[in-house]
């Protein structure tokens, strides 16, 4: 939930009065932006919200709020990368504040790193022991992630065990199907259930791995589209520095050099 005071946002949310012709008003405080980017959480305006906050955030920079609310936005947006700055922007303006750890928390939460999730509600119960709402998610943290680690114990299992019966049934289907049967040694039909039960395993096993590699990079940065556009260190300190000016090109340059070329020849 979005805040408007350090109390929950039940109760501080207020409704800012709508625009004349729909038009932004930039003389808006502080507050009030933050009044109308909450207004736009509330009514599922997530990338509005965004944007109010944003405004709001260069007028009162130092605010962890307005850091928390558009982390919350980001969230809805599953802009994990962005929300989860925004979060760690608020734990950094005010480290005892219980709500910007129980933000960092519910990013993870949403990309399925539970346990990272469980020590920012650790966190958040220190600096706020009796909230129920904080206990409830940590407590649900929890059960996620020995719900993970079960799956992850289970699954590689899983996949041999279908492997075995896909093995099996591949020997049995040899034997009854073909007229002569290419698996007729009983180490040989072993020796095909153990191999596709590997394989099985393996399989399990590299989709567990995927989904590791997945969730991690949910949290990674985005990928900026514009860099190879964008000039280098090196081409800035080549050319005199971003800010600097280039010395003014000497039109005659080139026609000097080629009158003395023409006298060396001579």
């Amino acid at each position: 939930m979005v805040e408007n005071a350090s109390k929950e946002p039940s109760e501080s949310v207020a409704t800012a009065p709508e625009k004349e012709g729909g038009k932004a008003n930039l003389n808006l405080s502080a507050d009030e932006l933050k009044d109308e980017g909450n207004r736009c959480v509330k009514a599922g305006n997530f990338t509005e919200a965004i944007l109010h906050y944003s405004h709001a955030i260069k007028l009162s920079p130092a605010d962890p709020i307005l850091y928390s609310n558009r982390s919350l936005a980001f969230l809805k947006q599953q802009q994990y990368f962005y929300a989860n700055e925004d979060a760690d922007r608020a734990i950094g303006l005010n480290p005892t504040w219980a709500k910007g750890y129980f933000r960092k928390a519910e990013v993870h939460m949403a990309v399925g790193h539970y346990d990272t999730a469980l020590l920012s509600y650790g966190k958040a119960l220190q600096l706020q022991p009796q909230d129920m709402g904080i206990i409830q998610a940590a407590r649900k943290s929890a059960e996620l992630s020995n719900q993970d680690v079960e799956r992850e114990k289970r699954m590689p299992v899983m996949g041999a065990g279908i492997g075995c019966v896909v093995g099996m049934a591949i020997v049995m289907a040899d034997m009854l199907l073909a007229d002569k049967p290419t698996i007729r040694y009983t180490s040989l039909m072993v020796l095909v259930v153990l191999v596709v039960s590997a394989i099985g395993y393996g399989i399990a096993k590299l989709i567990r791995y995927y989904t590791k590699l997945q969730r991690k990079g949910l949290l990674d940065p985005p990928l900026n589209l514009l860099e190879d556009f964008l000039p280098t260190k090196e081409e800035d300190t080549e050319n005199g520095g971003p800010n600097e000016h280039k010395p003014p090109r000497n039109r005659y340059s080139k026609a000097q050099a080629r009158q003395r070329f023409k006298k060396g020849k001579t």
